[in-house]
C-alpha cells in the first residue's frame, strides 16, 4: 500500500455521478491496481470472484466470495486484483441525496389510527453507510440465506434495467427494485450487526490518527500536535501514515477539510463560515486550496449548485 496518490487527476475523472444511481455487473480478467481516490457518491460492492484486496481509509481487506464492501462518499480507497483469477462484482453507485429522497415518503395511512412518515427509522436507506463508522469496518459478510436473497435482488435490478425499453412502467419498476435492494441490505445490516467483519490488515496507530483527524477538522491539526497526541515521533508518524493511506498527513487533512467545506457550502453555509468550521484560518489560503482541489472557487461552486 505504498503507492502515492495524486487526487487532482483521479478526482476529476471519478468524483462525480451525474444521475441518481448506476449499477454495474463487471467480470474482467486483467490485473487491476487503481490509484488512491474518492468519490462524491456512495458505493456498494458485492464481490463474486477473484483475488482482490480492497483498501479503505487505512484498512485493507482481502476479499472472499460474497463479501460486501461499503464505501461511503469521500472515503479514500483503492483496489488491487490479480489477472489470473479475474474480478467479478456488482457495483452500485448512489448519490447521498438519492438515498435520502428514496427513503422519504409522504405521510401514509395504512389503517385507522396508524400512519407512517419519512421520519421513521424504517425509512433510513443509508444505515449501512452509517454503520461503517460505528463498527469501524467497511466489510460485511452475511450468512448463506441472506447472501442469496441479496444476490437475487442485484440480479433482478440488473435485468429490469436491461429490459427497460420492453417493460411497462419501466422507470417505476427500476425505482421499486432499487428500493427493494436497499431495504434488503439495510434490514440485514440492522438485524445482523455482527456481519460487519473486522478482518482488515491495518496499522492501529494510523486508524486512530485518521479517526482523530475526522473528528477534529476544525481544530489545530499540526503535525507536532498530532504526534504529541499519540506519543509518536512525527517522522515515524508521517512515514507509516503515507505507507498505509497513500497520502501524507498534511495532504489527507487538506483533502478532508476541502470536502467538508464544500459540503457545508452546498448545504447553504456562507463560504467564510464553511472555511472556518473546516479548519481554515485564512480565507485567501482557503480559496487557493479549494480551487486547487476542485478546479473552482467557492463562489463558482455555489453558482453551479
Amino acid at each position: 500500500m505504498a503507492e502515492e496518490f495524486d487526487p487532482s487527476v483521479e478526482y476529476e475523472q471519478k468524483g462525480y455521478l451525474n444521475c441518481d444511481f448506476r449499477l454495474f455487473h463487471i467480470d474482467e480478467n486483467k490485473a487491476i491496481d487503481t490509484p488512491w481516490h474518492y468519490h462524491d457518491f456512495d458505493k456498494i460492492v458485492f464481490f463474486l470472484r477473484g483475488d482482490v484486496r480492497y483498501a479503505v481509509e487505512g484498512r485493507e481487506y482481502e476479499l472472499r466470495p460474497y463479501d460486501i464492501v461499503i464505501v461511503p462518499h469521500h472515503s479514500i480507497h483503492k483496489v488491487t486484483a490479480s489477472k489470473e483469477e479475474g474480478y467479478e462484482r456488482y457495483v452500485l453507485y448512489l448519490k447521498p441525496e438519492t438515498l435520502v429522497r428514496l427513503g422519504s415518503t409522504e405521510e401514509v395511512t395504512i389503517h385507522e389510527g396508524k400512519k407512517l412518515s419519512g421520519n421513521s427509522k424504517d425509512h433510513d436507506l443509508g444505515l449501512c453507510f452509517d454503520m461503517t463508522s460505528k463498527t469501524r469496518t467497511n466489510l460485511i459478510h452475511f450468512d448463506a440465506g441472506i447472501t442469496s436473497e441479496l444476490l437475487e435482488k442485484f440480479r433482478t435490478l440488473e435485468e429490469v434495467i436491461k429490459s427497460e425499453e420492453q417493460l411497462y412502467c419501466a422507470g417505476l419498476r427500476i425505482h421499486v427494485e432499487l428500493i427493494q435492494l436497499l431495504i434488503g441490505l439495510n434490514e440485514a445490516c440492522y438485524k445482523n450487526p455482527d456481519s460487519f467483519m473486522e478482518k482488515a490488515r491495518y496499522n492501529r496507530k494510523v486508524i486512530d490518527i485518521i479517526d482523530y483527524i475526522t473528528q477534529h477538522l476544525g481544530d489545530d491539526l499540526s503535525i507536532d500536535r498530532i504526534s504529541d497526541k499519540f506519543y509518536i515521533s512525527k517522522y515515524h508518524m508521517m512515514r507509516i501514515f503515507k505507507a498505509e493511506t497513500g497520502y501524507s498527513v498534511h495532504q489527507y487533512i487538506m483533502e478532508k477539510r476541502i470536502l467538508k467545506a464544500r459540503d457545508l457550502i452546498i448545504s447553504g453555509e456562507p463560504a467564510m463560515t464553511a472555511a472556518i468550521e473546516s479548519g481554515f484560518r485564512d480565507y485567501s489560503s482557503f480559496c487557493k486550496a479549494f480551487r486547487k482541489a476542485t478546479g473552482k472557487l467557492p463562489s463558482d461552486y455555489v453558482a453551479d449548485i
